[in-house]
């Protein structure tokens, strides 16, 4: 794929080939069991989270290995006794000899099952395998990866007799909980990092488990670790590396959260970048706690300069709203459309000669771009100037603009190829950025949107026929897009080619159709997956700010939701799409 720097208004036909939805976690997969989820239906408003005070019941009964205990009854008590937050997993320690009962790690990782397991013996003497249907993984970090379907892990115990009775002398570091357990003992947590201008709050969503009152020491110790990886690299942290908590508690009283941190990495930061540290830290804290108004931080003990008041660091912009009006498509040309009537834009050229397909536009509505309908050209077009051929290639998908005015698509064709270009100076020396993602390498990719933060990209791909929605983190030098970091994976139903972004930690995907119903899911880092009422015919998706603002587009009509069910808003426009 050539990116070109030529204005041609009346050559090409443009492309666009898909859009969609990738990140991860939508490891809600975790919380199975324990509620139940609808399957179709509107989208409600749920906090994963609430109260937002969470006080997580951890009230399991813990018991301890009886006399006498066979192998089997060991391990099977020792696996139950993973539930055993509450008393820092004490008992589960009284099923291991001494020696790694002094050792083991609970906290190492969390692995989630479903159903039941089954222990069968293994080579060597006293050596067991127990096998377990997978749902998902915790690492110590809180960050949870879901399972591919139908996953299964083998973990080996191995035991011995101290003083006549059979203990585990060999089993891996971390805890096994089924499901509905894991949706009692964990609740999800957003943290909060900062995109690379300092501006945006990127969100990278945890699973911690434990109290209310040990919730803000667990959030900030996460922070402080810095973010996941697929985000390492794409966002940034107020708080340098190596700084850490100096005692592992960190007290809320009157709603000031207390935080001592190690003195030299705090003292050697300039006061502006403490004010960050500060910024960043009550944000997310206030985000998933209703308890904490302010905070303080400390080096060691001792208080440090935060600056004058009302000279604080500004706060992060979190789910950085979309304007209200959208770019579409009528009569073959480019228009706006507030909710209510479709109007022309102002000094905008004709582009029907075109054929355009997939239109974008920027946050200020001052830029735009568009595919051809054949899929091998992407054009940006400035009202008062005539478009600018700004990319070639095959099967190229719908344009997306980040917040910064920078407009992304892909390639379908398998060669893993992503240009990015800056709208903003569309013209002859249009900049722009190719990506090689060896990731993408081989697949077709349908569908790139890039966040509301700017620091993500949500992706939609296909190979042999299954189709995957992944998040990855945007690397940059300066302004200027290099890399994809290495994604992770939402789990979605339906083989979906088409994702939009909802709000910060949600996406929304679907699989177009002409004549057959189509289910438009919700996918949510913090939530199992919902799915919206089926809605015939439906060949294109769009969102504003929050699910209630999806939107579903048929040949001829466009639908919101209404209600419990879906209601016409406009007739005769194609392809609307909000900002970005």
């Amino acid at each position: 794929m050539k990116p070109l720097r030529r204005t041609r208004p009346g050559r090409g036909r443009a492309a666009w080939a898909g859009v969609v939805v990738v990140v991860l976690l939508a490891m809600l997969v975790a919380a199975a069991g324990c509620a139940t989820i609808p399957t179709h239906g509107p989208v409600g408003k749920s906090d994963p989270v609430a109260p937002r005070n969470n006080s997580v019941n951890i009230n399991f009964q813990q018991v301890p290995p009886p006399p006498g205990a066979t192998p089997r009854e060991i391990i099977e008590g020792f696996i139950n006794a993973g539930t055993g937050v509450a008393d820092g997993f004490q008992v589960a320690r009284q099923y291991l000899d001494p020696g790694l009962a002094n050792t083991w790690k609970a906290d190492a990782r969390t692995l989630v099952y479903k159903n039941a397991f089954s222990i069968e013996s293994s080579a060597g003497a006293n050596s067991y395998q127990v096998k377990f249907e997978v749902q998902s993984e915790v690492d110590n970090a809180g960050i949870l990866t879901a399972a591919a379907g139908n996953s299964v892990e083998s973990i080996g115990f191995s035991l011995v007799k101290v003083d006549g009775q059979w203990r585990i002398s060999r089993v891996p570091d971390g805890i096994m909980l089924k499901s509905p357990d894991f949706a009692t003992l964990y609740s999800a947590y957003t943290l909060y990092f900062y995109d690379p201008t300092f501006q945006y709050g990127v969100p990278d969503v945890r699973w911690l488990a434990g109290r209310a009152s040990t919730t803000v020491t667990g959030i900030v110790r996460a922070m402080l670790n810095g973010p996941a990886p697929y985000l390492k690299g794409a966002v940034a942290s107020a708080f340098p590396d190596g700084i850490s908590l100096v005692r592992d508690s960190v007290p809320v009283n009157d709603g000031v959260a207390q935080v001592d941190l190690t003195a030299q990495p705090l003292l050697g930061a300039t006061v502006k970048q403490r004010q960050q540290m500060n910024a960043q830290l009550l944000v997310t804290l206030q985000k998933n706690l209703n308890t904490v108004t302010s905070v303080t931080l400390r080096a060691d003990t001792r208080g440090v300069d935060l600056g004058n008041t009302g000279d604080e660091a500004p706060s992060l912009v979190i789910d950085n709203q979309v304007p209200a009006t959208q770019v579409a498509l009528r009569k073959n040309e480019l228009v706006t459309f507030d909710g209510a009537t479709a109007s022309p834009i102002a000094r905008m050229p004709s582009v029907a000669k075109l054929n355009p397909m997939g239109p974008a536009m920027s946050y200020d509505g001052k830029h735009f771009a568009f595919g051809s309908t054949d899929g091998s050209h992407v054009y940006a077009v400035t009202p008062g100037a005539d478009p600018v051929e700004a990319v070639t290639g095959r099967n190229l998908t719908q344009p997306s603009f980040s917040p910064g005015g920078w407009a992304w698509t892909a390639s379908g064709d398998g060669s893993g190829t992503v240009v990015a270009f800056d709208a903003r100076k569309a013209g002859p020396d249009l900049p722009t950025a190719v990506l090689n993602v060896p990731w993408l390498a081989g697949r077709t990719v349908t569908a790139l949107r890039i966040s509301r933060d700017g620091s993500r990209a949500l992706v939609v791909s296909s190979a042999g026929g299954t189709s995957t929605v992944q998040l990855a983190g945007i690397l940059r030098s300066g302004d200027v897009p290099k890399e994809l970091a290495t994604p992770i994976t939402l789990p979605s139903t339906g083989n979906p080619t088409l994702g939009v972004w909802v709000d910060g930690t949600s996406v929304a995907v679907m699989r177009p159709s002409t004549d057959e119903p189509v289910t438009i899911q919700v996918l949510d880092l913090k939530r199992e997956p919902v799915a919206l009422t089926p809605l015939k015919g439906v060949q294109w998706i769009s969102a504003g700010s929050g699910d209630r603002n999806i939107r579903a587009q048929t040949s001829q009509d466009t639908y919101g939701l209404v209600g419990n069910a879906w209601g016409v808003l406009s007739k005769d426009l194609v392809q609307a799409s909000f900002a970005g």
